[in-house]
């Protein structure tokens, strides 16, 4: 078990990160329109926007909205009641209790800690047991089991072990990464519920990696997380040769669902041959959607590399040469991507209506650091 008391130290620093969340969020944007997915027009889809530019503009804001929405959920759900009863101080505590119960299995098990430390590697085989919170002993007691089992009380107030953590498999790879050696985990499960409830679970079915020069890239990735009530899933894979496919979904039976989907062609399967990122990729294409709406877009990074550029290089409306991004909801166009100046020169990333009116794509997340601290409040407050 780790020590979350840490948490208590860093908590108040996250308000200085929000604007650094904002510009995550606005960054979706600009990923959307620098690796995008173009369209398929058999589907129905044209070049003429189908929404006038008023319906657009609402269109975008209800969107906006409903991300806000599916961010106020996550913070009443199970799993974030359970995170904040875990790292949050009562007036009767010194310490928040995870911490409590961190320290006492750190200070009973050490030797099994430290070898783990000492190895680099994380040995689940020595650490199989279920270890059973004694609330009169302020301890714990171990028995043999064939994995890892925690029996402990969710909260401070808790007079019964109502909380359950569990690791019932775990593999991991050897590597050598700058010539030492490291242990990469491969695959993992893991389950955490309170009075029978599940509130997370952690399923990684797949990892693969390979060698890269003096370092390692995953080749595959199979994950799943569940902190209730979201399902989050991310998949990357290789769908034939140089060819590769990435799934980001977050998800929850309320409604909302967030995700991306890449599709990356590679010139070679010869990571190694690679000096550059324009000569490796042919091109990257993205679909990023919340609920029904879509950015799409295309970047086509061979002609990048063959007008002998660099992507990282390239300046306000020259991104528009190489890189097409659409809006859509429904399989309905809303409006245009693109990069223009803005009335003081300066080059920003625009959605262009039906009208020709464009208004920045940043605008819509001007509020952003609001209304994170607003949903989030009581973790804010710790």
């Amino acid at each position: 078990m780790c020590n979350i008391n840490n948490w208590c130290n860093y908590a108040p620093k996250i308000k200085k990160y929000i604007k650094t969340m904002k510009r995550i969020l606005f960054g979706i944007l600009i990923i959307a329109t620098f690796i995008g997915c173009g369209k398929d027009d058999n589907n129905g889809n044209s070049d003429t926007p189908k929404y006038s530019a008023e319906e657009a503009k609402a269109e975008v804001k209800a969107t906006m909205d409903s991300f806000y929405n599916c961010l106020q959920k996550a913070n009443d759900g199970g799993f974030a009641n359970f995170l904040y009863n875990a790292i949050a101080k009562t007036s009767k505590q010194d310490d928040v209790w995870f911490a409590k119960l961190g320290e006492k299995f750190e200070e009973i098990y050490k030797n099994d800690i430290d070898s783990s430390k000492d190895n680099d590697r994380f040995d689940f085989n020595k650490f199989k047991g279920t270890y059973t919170w004694d609330n009169t002993s302020k301890s714990w007691n171990k028995e043999a089991n064939n994995k890892i089992v925690l029996l402990f009380p969710a909260t401070a107030s808790s007079t019964t072990n109502n909380a359950r953590a569990e690791i019932d498999s775990y593999t991991d790879e050897e590597v050598l990464i700058d010539n030492q050696k490291r242990f990469l985990v491969k695959s993992a499960h893991l389950l955490i519920s309170v009075d029978n409830t599940k509130l997370l679970e952690i399923t990684l079915r797949n990892a693969q990696f390979k060698k890269l020069g003096n370092g390692i890239t995953p080749t595959a990735i199979d994950l799943s997380i569940y902190t209730n009530p979201f399902n989050t899933t991310i998949k990357f894979f290789k769908r034939e040769n140089a060819h590769y496919n990435f799934n980001f979904n977050f998800s929850s039976q309320q409604g909302c669902a967030t995700g991306l989907a890449a599709d990356v062609k590679l010139t070679s399967d010869d990571l190694d041959s690679f000096t550059s990122f324009e000569e490796a990729v042919e091109s990257i294409n993205v679909i990023a959607f919340q609920d029904k709406f879509q950015i799409i877009a295309n970047a086509d990074i061979k002609s990048v590399h063959k007008a002998g550029k660099k992507i990282n290089n390239l300046q306000g409306i020259e991104l528009n040469t190489y890189i097409k991004a659409e809006l859509y909801k429904n399989n309905k166009k809303i409006a245009d991507v693109k990069v223009e100046e803005d009335n003081r020169g300066d080059s920003d990333l625009f959605f262009i209506f039906s009208d020709g009116s464009k208004q920045k794509a940043e605008s819509y997340i001007e509020d952003f650091e609001e209304k994170i601290k607003n949903i989030f409040s009581r973790f804010f407050n710790l």
